[in-house]
């Protein structure tokens, strides 16, 4: 996360605007130009209780907007009013903003769990919610972007202050501030720390668990009887031996109904041959006895016509007889059918012939009726064929796979019971086992009651030692004429350097090795990829003494000027590492002095002239 944008709006007035960019910015100039009011301008956006700097040319001016830049190429601008209130959150570049966005609180008051600045500051610049210890007795507080202040923002007098360099201006907090630092080197916050003050509580819960432990465990034992069984080798191979009888069944179960699956495709085979052939001799059956009832009346017709052929001269002798031709009794109107036949050869000729023609026909009948009756008995036959086969395969599922298949549907059964039985007991004794554990627990935990402990751990010595060597590097870049050996004080929180305290040293020196803390705290953060806002503002690293700014008299100030000085190879050497800074942090120095021109013409640098100013100079940061 990076600074890209300050500026300062009000109706009617051009914008006051600091633009910044990746790697180092550096701002320097005559005192009171608006270079410490930049930084009072991110505090004031970033939380404050009100703007802590006021100065003639911000009349008129009535709202800050900072915009932010994260790694993930996303921008975040924060405004506020310059008389106070609350915080707007816009997801866009400041030039990009449309509508009023969304509003947190600068402040969470009491227990309130209101969206505040922090809520949006920390996870945009990747920075998970965190707790800290800020108490002896073990209090937590939530990590908040106030609290981490003092690792990226560090005003004029902070930078010179004989207190630790991560205590910025507050006198009450130092333990929230140790802790965070703690986090900052580690990625470890202190989530699972229990307080004195919640011991009580711990203890309350930890009876009521144990009360309810001890209801479920009742029912429990009860079902194991007086003397439980213990989950022995020999319950165990019970149940592996259940598995296998279940297994082998099972396997035994499913052939039986393969068996069964392929007698029914047989059966059902037999069936349908069965019906069919049955089916086959009805119609047999039918169309013989037609053919039957055909061949009667070939026998009637070839009668008729016998008895045309020879007695038609006797017909007349006959009281009653039937028409040969239509079958009727003979009567004087039948007369006339003999009429045209008095020729008797004629009649019987034709007789004869008509007699012939049937007899024809009726032996290919005769034949026709053979052939059926030898269809008929191949179909009896089939039928009987498959009326065995259905009966074999009937008799086969109901006397041999029905009765299997019951006997092992019943073992099966009774298996699946007794191994339930035995799993329910397996399942109690492990849960009570589990339980008698808990309780135990528990009553150790009530016997020994939970307190915050007097002496609490200390930051972790592998990360204090490489977060030192990263300061070292520092140094070293700065040229630091000595070896520039850098240990962590862990009860000032603080950095000794070549054996010597930091507050020991003058103004000028504490400032500069506060500079290098800071320095140092970033880079290692952005290697470890470790919590940190990415970015640093540093306000008067190099001038630490200013004209017209509380200053003593005599001899006061003559001391106060000696401690001020900084080793001008030092200052040349911080110079110089600001041009080989790595743009994927971000370096914001505020100061008096000027760079060299050779390392000024490199980085962002911007000369605030003051009233004085040249045409084409910047007279500050609000335009006059």
């Amino acid at each position: 996360m990076q600074l890209r944008e300050l500026r300062l709006t009000g109706p009617k007035k051009p914008p006051a605007s600091m633009k910044f960019v990746a790697g180092a910015n550096v701002i320097s100039g005559l005192s009171d130009t608006g270079k410490s009011y930049i930084l009072r301008s991110i505090d004031y956006v970033l939380g404050a209780e009100k703007m802590t700097k006021k100065i003639n040319e911000d009349e008129g001016y009535d709202t800050v907007h900072l915009e932010f830049c994260n790694a993930a190429g996303q921008s975040l601008t924060l405004t506020r009013h310059l008389s106070g209130g609350d915080i707007r959150v816009h997801y866009q570049p400041i030039d990009q903003i449309q509508g009023d966005g969304d509003t947190v609180v600068w402040k969470r008051q009491g227990t309130s769990t209101a969206k505040d600045v922090t809520s949006v500051f920390l996870p945009f610049a990747g920075i998970h919610e965190a707790y800290l210890r800020r108490s002896k007795k073990g209090k937590l507080q939530r990590l908040t972007v106030r609290t981490m202040l003092p690792a990226f923002l560090v005003d004029e007098n902070s930078i010179i202050a004989e207190s630790s360099p991560i205590y910025g201006g507050s006198g009450y907090d130092h333990t929230a501030r140790k802790r965070m630092l703690s986090y900052m080197l580690t990625g470890l916050d202190d989530t699972g720390v229990i307080s004195a003050e919640h011991a009580e509580r711990a203890n309350a819960a930890a009876r009521a668990k144990l009360v309810l432990i001890s209801e479920l465990l009742a029912p429990i034992e009860k079902r194991l009887g007086e003397e439980p069984p213990t989950k022995d080798g020999e319950h165990e191979l019970t149940i592996d031996r259940a598995d296998e009888t279940i297994n082998r069944l099972s396997s035994s179960l499913a052939e039986n109904r393969e068996e069964r699956e392929r007698l029914q495709v047989e059966r059902n085979e037999a069936i349908r041959q069965q019906q069919s052939a049955a089916g086959q001799v009805v119609a047999l059956d039918e169309l013989l006895s037609r053919y039957a009832l055909l061949d009667e009346r070939y026998e009637s017709d070839l009668k008729r016509l016998d008895f045309i052929a020879e007695g038609s001269h006797f017909l007349g002798q006959l009281q009653e007889v039937r028409c040969p031709l239509c079958d009727q009794p003979m009567d004087a109107e039948h007369r006339h059918h003999l009429d045209g036949h008095s020729d008797a050869k004629s009649v019987y000729e034709a007789s004869k012939a008509e007699a012939a023609k049937i007899l024809g026909l009726r032996t290919d009948l005769k034949e026709a009726i053979a052939s059926l009756d030898r269809r008929r008995t191949v179909r009896l036959n089939e039928q009987s064929a498959a009326t065995i086969q259905l009966n074999d395969i009937n008799a086969r599922i109901d006397k041999e796979l029905a009765p299997a298949l019951r006997v092992t549907k019943e073992r099966l059964d009774g298996l699946f019971a007794r191994r339930l039985q035995m799993q329910s007991v397996r399942s109690d004794i492990e849960q009570a086992e589990s339980l008698r554990v808990v309780r135990s627990e528990l009553e150790r935990n009530i016997e020994k009651p939970v307190s915050a402990p007097k002496d609490w751990a200390q930051i972790d010595t592998i990360a204090v030692r490489k977060f030192c060597d990263e300061v070292e590097a520092v140094l070293k870049e700065w040229t630091w004429p000595e070896a520039g050996r850098v240990e962590f004080d862990e009860k000032n929180c603080d950095i000794n350097v070549d054996g010597k305290p930091r507050i020991s040293h003058g103004k000028g020196v504490r400032a500069l090795l506060h500079a290098a803390f800071s320095i140092g705290l970033l880079r290692f953060c952005m290697k470890k990829n470790l919590p940190h806002p990415g970015f640093l503002v540093l306000d008067s690293p190099l001038t630490s003494y200013k004209e017209g700014r509380d200053r003593p008299s005599g001899e006061d100030r003559t001391r106060e000027i000696a401690e001020s000085k900084i080793d001008p190879t030092i200052e040349n050497g911080f110079w110089v590492s600001l041009k080989e800074l790595s743009r994927d942090i971000q370096i914001v120095v505020l100061d008096n002095k000027e760079p060299p021109s050779a390392i000024a013409s490199i980085i962002d640098y911007t000369y605030f002239a003051g009233k004085k100013a040249a045409k084409g100079q910047r007279i500050g940061f609000i335009p006059s």
